[in-house]
Order: C-alpha cells, then sequence, then structure tokens
C-alpha cells in the first residue's frame, strides 16, 4: 500500500498563520480485544524493533533523533506516548514522532496544507512497511492557533464575538449584583459535535494562554478531528480521511477568522 504525494488545494496559503502547531496522529490497537489489564497479551511486541527499523527508513530526510524521556517507562505500562523523535535539522519542525501503538507528523508555522499532507502520506507509506498487519484504533487532527490579545485589561469575549463569531458571555446582572469584575482573567471554552462526513467527532477549544519565550498573552484556539471505534477509517483510505478532515478544519477555521483574515493575508 502506497499513498500518493497531493498538490491541488484549493484552500488559501495565509503568507503569516496564527497556527502554532498542526498534528496527525494515527493510534493502533497494542492489546488483544483491548484488554490492557493482561500483559502478557501485548501485541505490539514488534515495538522494541519498531524504532530502529523505521530510523534505517527515514534518516535519509529525518537524522536527527531525540529520545524522550518517557522511553524508560514499560512499553506495557503506557501505551499511546511517543518514546521517539525524528527530525531534519536539531528542535526544527516538521517532526516526527513513534511510541508504542503512536505515530504523530507535528508543523510549526511553516505550515502548509500541502506540505503537511505530503509528509503524513510520506510517513505513513513507511510505518506500513515496517508494520503492514496494524489495526487501526484511532486517528486524530489537531491544530492549535494563537491570536495575540491581552484578556488580563480587555474583555476576551467580546473579541470572540467582534472576531472569531464565537459569542459567549455571563448576564452583567450577575456582576452587578457581586460586584465582580467582568474581564476574565482566564477562561476554557469548549463544545464537541458529531460530524457525519468524514465520521467523527469535532472539538473546539478556545482558552486563555501565554506565548513564549516572550510572555506574550494570547487566545489559543484548538481545533481537533478525530475518528475512532465504528468511525475509525479504512487504513487503505487513510489519505482520504486526512483530506477531508483536514478540509472541513480550514472551512471552520477559515469562516471564523473571515472578520480579521487581512491580518494573516
Amino acid at each position: 500500500m502506497q499513498f500518493k504525494k497531493r498538490h491541488n488545494f484549493n484552500h488559501p496559503v495565509l503568507k503569516n498563520p496564527p497556527v502554532i502547531e498542526a498534528i496527525f496522529e494515527i493510534r493502533w490497537n497494542v492489546w488483544d480485544n483491548g484488554d490492557r489489564s493482561r500483559p502478557n497479551q501485548l501485541i505490539d511486541k514488534k515495538f522494541k524493533f519498531f524504532p530502529a527499523m523505521f530510523y534505517e527508513k527515514i534518516k535519509g530526510i529525518y537524522p536527527e533523533v531525540e529520545v524522550h524521556p518517557n522511553a524508560r517507562v514499560p512499553d506495557e505500562m503506557d501505551i499511546f506516548l511517543p518514546r521517539y523523535r525524528f527530525r531534519k535539522q536539531k528542535n526544527m519542525y516538521p517532526l516526527i514522532q513513534i511510541g508504542p501503538g503512536v505515530l504523530t507528523v507535528n508543523f510549526d508555522k511553516n505550515f502548509t496544507q500541502e506540505k503537511f499532507f505530503n509528509t503524513c502520506v510520506e510517513v505513513l507509506n513507511n510505518l506500513f512497511v515496517i508494520l503492514p498487519e496494524i489495526k487501526i484504533n484511532e486517528t486524530i487532527l489537531h491544530y492549535i492557533d494563537g491570536f495575540e490579545f491581552d484578556y488580563e485589561n480587555n474583555n476576551a469575549f467580546d473579541f470572540l464575538g467582534k472576531n472569531l463569531r464565537t459569542h459567549f458571555n455571563f448576564s452583567p446582572e450577575l456582576f452587578e449584583a457581586t460586584n465582580i469584575n467582568p474581564i476574565p482573567k482566564k477562561f476554557h471554552l469548549e463544545s464537541s459535535f458529531i460530524v457525519n462526513e468524514p465520521k467523527g467527532f469535532f472539538m473546539c477549544q478556545i482558552r486563555s494562554g501565554i506565548k513564549k519565550p516572550e510572555e506574550t498573552k494570547i487566545l489559543l484556539m484548538d481545533t481537533v478531528f478525530r475518528s475512532g471505534g465504528d468511525y475509525k477509517p479504512l487504513k487503505g483510505k487513510l489519505d482520504e480521511w486526512i483530506l477531508k478532515a483536514d478540509d472541513l478544519i480550514h472551512k471552520w477555521f477559515l469562516k471564523m477568522i473571515e472578520k480579521i483574515k487581512e491580518e494573516f493575508e
């Protein structure tokens, strides 16, 4: 099975996108019948050899290797957590991560849909050469965007309503009755929705945060699409899943920022 790279992406490429990180993650079954209470039924035994075999496949493009601290944890105690990282250059993106039952592709602000998709395809092709029999548990596409905003001195809920098509607030009467300052110092909004095509679950989360090392106050927005259980994609159609999931998140994101889009063009 070999997925093909693609170059026909319709969404505009922003010159200064607010994206902090874009992440594709695939998880596969590690335990027989999903029963992790029986260590002797660990089925991802190949993981002990997988990192070295995977590195041999990708070292021509991703020669930099990092061993994550949790690599010391026994496989059966902590699955779905990356143990090894691979990069083209030290501390640079894209970043490829692997662990027992998990592989991720991470991009930073130098992201484009084309680079992201083609890197995912490239990495998946190598994964399935080494582990052709794995059974998909879940696939996840996750974007983290950041909007600079001083939420300690300005009302973030007003910003969301005026700029990001997201309306939320508490009744003014609550603040009048309690003498509480109506400007939230911290906040965390989250909603999840069922998606019919591709089948899965979409989550949008908006929260206050800090951008380092500048310590700049920002509004963080996570948009996540995940398919698992009865909704998990077929292994042979993973490239189609990535395209559709990415298109869905982009449509949501571009509609949200429509009023302030020129800031990123």
